[in-house]
């Protein structure tokens, strides 16, 4: 081949490939796609999630606290919520904005405890982290595994880590990094929902109050309007709610309330039944002994019309909390050692579940269990959420507790029941309790048309109230409520918060997002036992080291070997 036909061949190669980039810009102008070569399609945003930012009328701006000095886990977690902001902004365009600060690179010691304070009083969870020094050693940093994000007046904290216990903190970080498509997408649907939907705590019957809900109400903010009111048997005025919750009632509810409860459900209205079975009169415990007496409230027919039976039971666990107990012998001083409490609970739920996957364990106080009914009235599936471990065991009422018991070791042959049921999710078409009855004197509007098959809704059946209840302290002259789930004694903080929040988010999701939460990426972690090996852990770095330097110069000599062929002839 002469020169001018080898010319005339390279140009028309290259106008081909001129033309072709050109149609292909054309094409991305007119179709947007992305291609995901992930197993699990981890690069891939759910359609929700998708058409949510490109809906965006105003900027989102996201401030991730998580830069600077990292272990090696961290670094790479940071690297996700990279690719994952990434993501958005392909979506979101300019309307999507994100920084990582770096939060240890202001000097003043002063300045940076200020916004360290401040960014707690956000909302922002800190985390302790050993970090390396140049000479070798090690020192205890505080981060905020989070971010702030701002729309317009409004902020909202998020926060990424989850934090079980007993997993190891790789399958922890890889838990937090399976919701971080969730936590971001459900913080940007709160900022820009223009409608906020409401939820009402019920009161009127001796429920928890408004500083011993102060935690949750605080989360609950960041999503709804919260109200708090009577029922006074008002059928209409419980249709404004996307949900209602019941939240530890101590006294019986009237026929007209439970009427207008049963209604509510029969429409679409979503109910947290969270309850107390059994009380415990816990304040006499202080003294060493206390009864424990059935709670009934009336509610409990309904509930067993819906397809949940509640037991006048307490349950004990092997898998508990701790409390303090003074062990010094009688006339000494005080001494208090932390000791295991059956009567403490440590509950968890099915791990695939959207609303308790990955969560840390719910820390309970005399709790009771349920039974669900097979054959219940309408078309219903019923989900535990909550249950006990596998050794556990139930004690009817009344019953004597003595805090003697503590200091006995428990007979492991008596805990013989496993996955005892304390929260149950019932989503269907449930049937009014009411159906073949009268609509009782007291319902507004007294008008009301009995509806005896409900739409499809979904009801929550709690069996320990106090799971909803954050501690209060008297501080400087004034009661102060404590985050929820936190323990005072252990210094830990349990899941109660983030679990209760799922379960209102998954109960009044209409977008899908909650859905998001169930997806799973796979840890694939080195075989700790077999780089443990040094034989083993030098054949493996030489492969990675050497290996890929020998592909690039066999590719290169083999380039050159056909290029010197061609250009011989």
């Amino acid at each position: 081949m002469d020169r001018k036909a080898l010319r005339r061949k390279h140009l028309m190669q290259l106008g081909i490939t001129l033309v072709l980039v050109v149609v292909v810009s054309l094409l991305a102008e007119i179709k947007f796609f992305r291609i995901d070569l992930t197993t699990e399609k981890k690069h891939t945003l759910s359609q929700p999630s998708r058409s949510m930012l490109r809906q965006l009328e105003d900027v989102v701006y996201v401030k991730i606290y998580l830069d600077g000095e990292l272990p090696a886990e961290f670094v790479n977690f940071r690297k996700s919520i990279r690719e994952l902001m990434d993501e958005f902004r392909a979506y979101g365009g300019e309307k999507l904005q994100y920084e990582f600060i770096k939060l240890y690179d202001e000097p003043d010691e002063t300045i940076r405890n200020r916004i360290i304070g401040e960014l707690y009083d956000r909302g922002l969870k800190v985390t302790n982290i050993q970090v390396r020094d140049g000479e070798g050693g090690s020192s205890t940093r505080m981060i905020f595994p989070g971010a702030i994000m701002a729309y317009g007046p409004f902020e909202l904290p998020v926060n990424l880590l989850k934090n079980n216990p007993t997993l190891s903190h790789e399958h922890n970080l890889n838990n937090s990094i399976q919701t971080l498509e969730y936590e971001f997408a459900r913080a940007i649907r709160s900022l820009t929902t223009e409608e906020v939907p409401r939820i009402a705590f019920i009161e009127g019957h001796g429920e928890l109050d408004s500083l011993q809900t102060h935690s949750l109400m605080d989360e609950l903010k960041n999503f709804f309007q919260v109200d708090r009111g009577y029922i006074n048997g008002n059928v209409e005025a419980l249709l404004n709610y996307q949900a209602l919750i019941i939240a530890r009632p101590e006294h019986s509810f009237s026929e007209p309330d439970k009427f207008a409860i049963d209604q509510y459900i029969m429409k679409g209205g979503k109910v947290l039944f969270l309850l107390d079975p059994v009380h415990p009169f816990a304040d006499s415990l202080s003294a060493g002994t206390t009864v424990a007496l059935a709670n009934p409230v009336g509610l409990e027919d309904l509930l067993f019309k819906y397809g949940v039976r509640v037991n006048y039971n307490l349950v004990a666990d092997l898998q508990c909390n701790y409390v303090p107990v003074n062990t010094a012998p009688v006339g000494e001083e005080a001494r208090f050692t932390m000791m295991p409490w059956v009567y403490h609970p440590l509950l968890a739920g099915p791990v695939d579940h959207p609303v308790s996957r990955g969560l840390n364990y719910v820390k309970s106080q005399f709790a009771s269990s349920l039974d669900t009914l097979a054959g219940s009235p309408g078309q219903v599936s019923k989900t535990v959420l909550l249950a006990t471990s596998q050794a556990s065991r139930t004690r009817n009422v009344p019953l004597y507790i003595n805090m003697e018991e503590v200091t006995v070791q428990p007979d492991p042959a008596l805990y013989n029941s496993a996955k005892l049921p304390i929260g149950v999710l019932l989503e269907g078409e449930f049937e009014s309790f009411y159906k073949n009855y009268p609509v009782p004197d007291g319902v507004i509007p007294s008008d009301w048309k009995l509806i005896p098959q409900g739409q499809p809704s979904s009801i929550f059946v709690l069996t320990d109230g106090d799971i909803v209840a954050n501690e209060v302290i008297f501080e400087q002259g004034a009661y102060r409520a404590q985050p929820l789930g936190y323990d005072r004694y252990t210094q830990q903080t349990f899941g109660n918060s983030e679990f209760i929040m799922n379960v209102v988010n998954y109960m009044t999701d209409k977008t899908g997002l909650m859905e998001l939460r169930s997806r799973e990426f796979k840890l694939r972690l080195l075989n700790k036992e077999l780089i443990s090996q040094k034989p083993q852990l030098l054949k493996w770095k030489l492969i990675n080291t050497l290996l890929p330097l020998l592909l690039v110069i066999t590719t290169g000599l083999i380039i050159q070997l056909v290029r010197r062929r061609r250009y011989t002839r």
